[in-house]
């Protein structure tokens, strides 16, 4: 019996002892490698901690600020100031999903069987290009509004051009009171959906109190009637932008239920819309990027499109992407620096504005800068077929927009004077006040 293997265990096989006597430097880069090991935890930790507690600091400097410290002080919120809360939500919290979260919002109320059949007549979605131009006037006007105080002339005059583009359906009876409405319901309802579902945090009340606010003013701006909404029949309006958005989302529910149903009219504009929405996407994806698609459509939208059912593939990938989204920007990044600002300010030397983000398929509005034509994404942009700033001029209109600009080709810079009376009754009815005194 050797004693010795009773207080010197062997090595299972000599190699490994012997490589570590006769290599010192393997000895010294795994000792190395193992103090490094802590080192780098630790600092992965304190960055984690540093990301959680810097995500939240611009929330809390907005409460204090704006000093909505409780419910009671939530009914002196005034436009302006639910503007500039909406402003940082927009520019610096959820900048990509608040527009994705309008962007679906709009396409539920295409399941609007009249809604539908009003776009249909007028071929603004059945055309590629001009189903793109409705899209990007739209988000123009929303933008000018939006991104400005409501009490700015910008802002008016952007809400001038809606009521005038919106009269000349209305004097026809092509456009109801409460498909106004419910349109109005998605802009305060789809982003505080969206932001609780899929996004790094929910929308805290002070926010979701700044989207009554400021919805409830532009619905007023709009001439739309909230009569049948639970606060307008029972006679006592609403407290705080709070008990707004709670009776417009109730109200919602229920227009979806009556309205929102299987139709061959919908179904049109969902098959103009699914090509365009996937664009980019390789043709041997699309199949599998339109059923992500309908995934956040949800299946009431959906089923008024009459579209199949999405796999479960495509549900587990969308929802595994989702949260593992949010799990990285809540946990592992810091907050934005640089706001996703969509507008540039206008030229000084023409008063036309641009739009500041990158380009579709078609692009409207867009700036033929040296990179956006030249760059890497505009070499690929090119040999996937689309079109670049500066591609037919008098189509894309590089040389930005008016105000006047906005609406179909045939409404281009008629109504001004409307648009000009209109603008001058805004600014004398207080619109950057609170819309809810009674």
């Amino acid at each position: 019996m050797n004693i010795t293997h009773l207080w010197w265990p062997p090595p299972s096989s000599p190699a490994p002892l012997l490589s570590r006597i006769t290599n010192p430097l393997l000895v010294q880069t795994e000792h190395a490698s193992s103090s490094w090991t802590p080192l780098l935890l630790a600092a992965l930790a304190a960055y984690a901690v540093l990301c959680r507690a810097l995500r939240h600091r611009r929330e809390h400097a907005m409460r204090r600020a704006f000093g909505f410290t409780d419910r009671a002080s939530l009914a002196r919120m005034t436009a302006d100031e639910a503007q500039r809360i909406m402003y940082y939500i927009q520019m610096y919290e959820i900048p990509e999903f608040h527009v994705l979260s309008l962007q679906f919002g709009l396409f539920k109320t295409y399941g609007v069987g009249r809604m539908s059949k009003l776009l249909l007549a007028t071929r603004n979605l059945t055309d590629p290009i001009k189903s793109r131009k409705r899209y990007e006037d739209t988000a123009v006007l929303i933008a000018e509004f939006a991104l400005h105080p409501l009490s700015s002339p910008r802002a008016l005059r952007a809400i001038a051009r809606m009521n005038y583009l919106h009269s000349i359906y209305q004097k026809r009876g092509q456009i109801r009171n409460d498909d106004m409405l419910y349109t109005l319901s998605v802009f305060v309802t789809e982003p505080r959906r969206f932001a609780r579902l899929y996004e790094w945090r929910a929308l805290n009340d002070v926010e979701v109190c700044a989207y009554g606010v400021f919805w409830k003013s532009v619905g007023d701006a709009m001439g739309i009637s909230y009569g049948e909404l639970a606060g307008a029949r029972a006679g006592r309006g609403w407290k705080d932008g709070l008990e707004f958005v709670e009776d417009i989302t109730r109200w919602a529910k229920d227009y979806e239920v009556r309205n929102i149903v299987p139709n061959t009219v919908s179904a049109e504009p969902a098959r103009a819309l699914l090509p365009m929405i996937t664009y980019w996407v390789p043709w041997f994806a699309k199949g599998f990027a339109e059923e992500c698609v309908c995934v956040l459509m949800g299946d009431r939208v959906r089923e008024a499109f009459m579209l199949p059912e999405p796999g479960i593939g495509a549900a587990t990938l969308v929802y595994t992407a989702l949260a593992v989204r949010r799990f990285v920007l809540k946990h592992l990044c810091l907050p934005r620096v640089f706001k996703a600002n969509r507008l540039r300010d206008p030229d000084p030397a023409t008063g036309r504005m641009h739009l500041n983000y990158t380009f579709g398929n078609y692009p409207f509005y867009i700036k033929p800068t040296f990179w956006n034509r030249w760059g890497p994404r505009a070499w690929v942009v090119w040999l996937a077929g689309g079109k670049l700033p500066g591609d037919n001029p008098e189509e894309f209109m590089p040389q930005g927009y008016t105000v006047g600009d906005i609406g179909p080709r045939d409404k281009a810079n008629q109504g001004l004077e409307e648009m000009q009376r209109n603008t001058e009754e805004l600014m004398g009815a207080d619109m950057g006040g609170c819309p809810f005194h009674f």
